[in-house]
């Protein structure tokens, strides 16, 4: 009874559902002061989700200083709102420090043999590389299909599976232009030659809706930092349930296991469910942080969220287009996320001097990066054009 009234507690933080038409300043102090375009690379802690993390650290630092059991009900929270969030069940789910972790359980969990294959692509970002390029140690090859202007097409990744391809990986919505790809054709088409489907879903949870049934995932992974708007150091792993008896866990610790209040019954046996490749002690702050972001994006809706990020997007690319910024960013409809990205012959200098006007964005590969999401405005759009086309003047690049 205890731990059930004290997150009692925790939830006296939340506010009235949101619709829509909400006016998101108040959960959003920083936007009073600065633009933020910059959700790609880490995004700001909403108001509620502030609250919630005073309040854990009140507990942990006085009123309920060993905060167990509530730490278990904390993180049974988590999973269960990350199961509604991509439409799967929480015992599939795990949480992970972060979308590297994730996939490192997927890459050492599969049982290798020399000569099997991974597919990937030349536009990843490093953490959906790195953890399949280990694996070359064991004799695995990896190949990489390589965009056309921007774009990854499933005819080339069709004609580069081969007899021994074992699993594919991709990035739901890629790091550098914003390129969403089609992860229901993609898993299609892996399941039709017996592969493995991977998705790093971190440049699109949180501003794209999800289903992983629908799309026909096996394995997902993903942080929350950037577009779901948690903690930094938190993330999660999505198992489907044919999935997991392939995956024996590389990594094993107290909380791997059934019985693990048991000390001194030293039986290895898993956990039925994905909870076997959580190790020990967990992330309770992040959590904490995180089940705060998810009440609030739960609460205003996915479909809500994408609507108005794909509507920003959309205003980005046509202003570009209008004062002639070349686009890096694919701008097929069914291509779009919350990614723009654009060319200028200038680009170091223009992302200094756009930071000298408190408007974020990133410098990625020379370019310039501009992540806008839901609470953003029209005006934050126009506040950030009319910047650059000051920058072009100035330095007679227009």
């Amino acid at each position: 009874m205890q731990g059930k009234q004290k997150l009692k507690t925790q939830r006296a933080w939340k506010t009235t559902v949101m619709n829509q038409n909400t006016d998101f300043a108040d959960y959003f102090p920083h936007s009073s002061e600065q633009t933020y375009l910059n959700h790609a690379a880490v995004s700001p802690l909403p108001r509620p989700t502030v609250e919630a993390l005073r309040w854990y650290l009140d507990q942990r630092s006085g009123q309920n200083i060993e905060f167990w059991p509530q730490a278990l009900e904390v993180r049974q929270q988590f999973k269960m709102k990350v199961a509604a969030l991509i439409n799967a069940r929480p015992e599939d789910i795990a949480w992970t420090p972060n979308t590297s972790s994730g996939l490192n359980i997927l890459a050492n969990g599969l049982s290798w043999q020399p000569g099997d294959r991974i597919l990937l692509n030349s536009m990843e970002f490093p953490a959906n590389v790195y953890p399949f390029l280990n694996l070359e140690r064991l004799g695995v090859a990896v190949d990489f299909v390589v965009p056309r202007e921007g774009r990854l097409l499933l005819e080339d990744f069709e004609h580069a599976i081969t007899p021994r391809t074992r699993l594919l990986s991709i990035s739901f919505v890629q790091f550098l232009n914003g390129f969403r790809s089609d992860l229901k054709a993609l898993a299609e088409l892996c399941h039709r030659h017996g592969l493995i489907f991977c998705v790093d879903a971190i440049q699109g949870l949180g501003a794209l809706q999800m289903d992983v049934q629908a799309m026909g995932i096996d394995f997902l992974a993903c942080s929350g930092h950037k577009w779901l708007m948690w903690p930094l150091g938190t993330g999660f792993v999505y198992i489907a349930p044919h999935l997991l008896e392939r995956l024996h866990p590389a990594v094993v610790g107290w909380f791997s296991v059934q019985g693990s209040e048991r000390f001194l019954d030293y039986r290895l046996e898993f956990l039925p469910h994905a909870g076997r490749f959580e190790t020990g002690t967990f992330n309770t702050a992040g959590l904490v942080g995180a089940n705060a972001s998810l009440d609030m994006m739960l609460e205003i809706g996915p479909q809500a969220i994408e609507q108005r990020v794909l509507h920003l997007s959309s205003l980005l690319i046509d202003a570009c287009r209008r004062i002639g910024l070349e686009l890096f960013t694919v701008p097929d409809l069914q291509h779009r996320s919350g990614i723009v990205t654009f060319r200028h012959p200038r680009a170091g200098e223009l992302f200094e001097a756009l930071a000298r006007e408190r408007i974020h964005v990133s410098l990625r590969e020379g370019m310039i990066r501009v992540a806008p999401h839901f609470y953003n405005t029209e005006a934050d759009i126009q506040r950030l054009m009319e910047a650059v086309n000051r920058f072009n003047r100035r330095n007679g690049t227009a």
